[in-house]
């Protein structure tokens, strides 16, 4: 059983307000050759999978190969499904922009003779169509998430729909809360139709590790995902596996854009 304590309110309020807070950063010596480009907050579920090899390369860029994620919940796995629910973004301007929801695609590689393990995104649909990275198809969306914290445990249930560019992507799932662990680090994701282009983050989050490392889960009541067209059938093929499931109810970033 999970319950909610003042620390843990303090932590997801602290974690919310941190883009707030970050709007306008002053750049150190480090960061001089990269240029500030947004913040956004997100609840967020993020799946792992263990997919055919062959059909991922083909996504590959010359100069790039597979790396699987090497450690953590997602050790093993060589696809990432990101499902994106956004409260609130700001652009460079100060401004808040319209939230919209959306998921990606991803494969974590690196550069032939490179050390840096880095996420390159090959897919993705949202409302607001191809966005920074160019890639994603204009889709329809239908989210509903919901918490029912009268039970013992809390539960959440999910489900996500998302139509378009001849793609169709659905996850349906249902699991019980667990314990949040806060976290501070970045991440840096590059576009497989465009390799020159990458995006820098720098995020605090709350997880829920509901799986971890393919083993089953108690936790994890149900999940049923389907992605269906274009450049996911060969990938969601039905030899992939399960690798891990996160739960982000916070997610709160600044967004870098390298320079050249």
């Amino acid at each position: 059983m999970f319950n909610f304590k003042a620390a843990d309110i303090a932590l997801a309020v602290a974690l919310i307000v941190a883009p707030i807070t970050a709007m306008t950063p002053m750049p150190t010596p480090a960061e001089a050759a990269e240029n500030f480009s947004g913040s956004n907050t997100d609840v967020r579920t993020v799946l792992a999978y263990k997919a055919s090899t062959a059909a991922l390369e083909k996504f590959l860029p010359g100069g790039w190969e597979l790396s699987p994620i090497k450690e953590g919940p997602s050790a093993g796995a060589n696809l990432q499904v990101e499902f994106v629910d956004q409260l609130f973004a700001v652009g460079t301007d100060g401004k808040v922009g319209a939230p919209y929801r959306y998921v990606l695609f991803g494969i974590p590689v690196h550069k032939k003779g490179g050390s840096e393990d880095v996420l390159m995104l090959f897919d993705g649909l949202s409302r607001g169509g191809a966005g920074p990275y160019e890639l994603a198809e204009k889709a329809t969306d239908d989210v509903t998430r919901s918490v029912k914290y009268s039970s013992n445990p809390s539960m959440v249930t999910e489900s996500w729909t998302f139509e378009g560019g001849g793609e169709k992507v659905s996850l349906r799932a249902e699991f019980e809360r667990g314990p949040l662990k806060a976290e501070k680090a970045e991440s840096h994701v590059y576009s497989q139709l465009k390799p020159s282009f990458s995006r820098l983050y720098r995020y605090n989050e709350a997880s829920d590790v509901v799986q971890a490392q393919g083993a089953k889960s108690e936790r994890l009541r149900s999940l049923s995902l389907k992605a269906e067209g274009g450049k996911l059938a060969a990938v969601f093929d039905g030899s992939q596996s399960l690798v891990s499931v996160v739960s982000l109810p916070v997610y709160s970033r600044d967004i870098f854009v390298p320079t050249p």
